[in-house]
């Protein structure tokens, strides 16, 4: 065995099962926001007021939420898994952890707030 690796209680199948049914679920929701946004607009350019009025639906946040919270996972545990097989000090794997937390976060956040602030808006 490669002594620069070190062996770990984990399987890592959870994280990686994740990975797979998350990858699924983007798909669903791209097609969903592409067929909603691009596809049912007939070839026209989609206006403002067509953007508004789909955020006035009880689905559209919810659909969005969804994209957003699945899209976070999936980025950073893809990013988690490089860095964990990348980084054999328990230290640096600490500091990417908390790194990759922190940029979860604030992503979270700014992403809930558009999503609120976008289903708040008038239709002009």
């Amino acid at each position: 065995m490669n002594k620069d690796f070190k062996q770990t209680s984990r399987s890592g199948s959870l994280p990686w099962l994740l990975q797979r049914i998350s990858a699924v679920i983007l798909f669903v929701l791209l097609l969903l926001h592409f067929i909603t946004y691009h596809f049912l607009s007939k070839g026209r350019a989609v206006n403002y007021q067509e953007i508004v009025a789909k955020a006035g639906s009880w689905w559209f946040p919810l659909l969005q939420f969804a994209f957003l919270l699945t899209a976070l996972y999936h980025g950073l545990n893809g990013v988690w898994s490089v860095l964990e097989d990348y980084t054999a000090n328990k230290f640096w794997r600490l500091v990417w952890y908390g790194l990759l937390l922190t940029v979860g976060a604030v992503l979270l956040f700014v992403g809930t707030l558009t999503i609120i602030k976008l289903y708040t808006l008038p239709v002009a």
